[in-house]
């Protein structure tokens, strides 16, 4: 009895270790580039944000009506702060900048009463700030709008041209992630083509033979996640430390964002991947099993 326990085959397991380790891997990469793209508009929105318009008041206003007025632009919606700059204070600020004192030379303050805008993100661009401007205007408080033109085209065109690189990158590797983890989870459920027949042969439903497959491929999809989320901080941590010293999340909300993301990625390939593989066995015959 010993002697034919001893000889009696051992059950062919699905190979999950190696599926894991690649979905991990690959999960790794679309980290890196979620990284990269939640870091790079980041910088985009803080080159916007702080990108400063001035406004030149007419000399009508009195110190109180430049206040009232500063109030005012504070509630648009496309304004993040608003900072009021007087004839008094810009000559002080010039000064400082040339080293010497101009008033002296001239004789007089040439410098206009203003006030510092500083735009959302989502308006500080080229085409938002022509109506803007033209609303500006029309209060009749302003005599002139100005910014750098060219600096805030140059930005939006170079994040415009980032952002698209990047969706495209991490579409294009999205697919190749869902046909290597596909392949791979093909061959994993190669050695349970049996199994799944055994099963079906005495009379099991579809969905009693796919649910145990389902729920494993959850399982895999959210540990390899979690792996390739411990890389992705290893990595982080390694490129603070011996590259640059910068702080690449700021806050823990930028990384659970991308961990979700990437459970979320395991979970849906794994699930669709193993889904149709048990479909697939389940509707072979006997003969195309061998």
């Amino acid at each position: 009895m010993s002697t034919l326990q001893q000889k009696r085959p051992k059950k062919s397991s699905p190979t999950y270790i190696s599926s894991i380790v690649s979905i991990s891997l690959i999960l790794f990469v679309l980290g890196l580039l979620g990284t990269f793209f939640i870091q790079s508009t980041k910088l985009t929105q803080s080159l916007k944000e702080n990108m400063a318009v001035q406004l030149v008041l007419t000399e009508k206003l009195n110190e109180s009506d430049r206040f009232q007025f500063a109030k005012q632009l504070e509630t648009a919606f496309y304004v993040k702060d608003v900072e009021v700059v007087s004839k008094e204070v810009a000559a002080e600020m010039m000064k400082e900048d040339l080293g010497e004192d101009f008033l002296a030379t001239i004789g007089y303050n040439p410098l206009p009463d203003a006030i510092v805008l500083h735009l959302n993100a989502a308006y500080s661009n080229p085409d938002s700030m022509i109506w803007i401007k033209e609303e500006i205007l029309k209060t009749n408080n302003v005599s002139a709008v100005n910014y750098d033109e060219q600096l805030l085209s140059n930005i939006t065109d170079v994040s415009s041209k980032l952002l698209f690189t990047l969706l495209t990158i991490m579409g294009v590797l999205l697919l190749i992630s869902f046909i290597v983890i596909d392949n791979t989870i093909k061959l994993a459920m190669f050695s349970q083509r049996f199994i799944i027949r055994s099963m079906q042969l005495v009379g099991a439903k579809r969905w009693f033979i796919t649910k145990p497959f389902v729920l494993r491929a959850i399982f895999n999809g959210v540990l390899s996640a979690i792996l390739a989320g411990l890389l992705l901080l290893l990595g982080v941590y390694l490129f603070e430390k011996y590259i640059m010293d910068v702080e690449v999340f700021k806050d823990y909300f930028d990384f659970i964002l991308i961990l979700g993301g990437l459970i979320f990625t395991g979970i849906i390939i794994s699930l669709i991947s193993t889904f149709f593989a048990v479909r697939k066995y389940l509707g072979m015959k006997l003969d195309d099993l061998y």
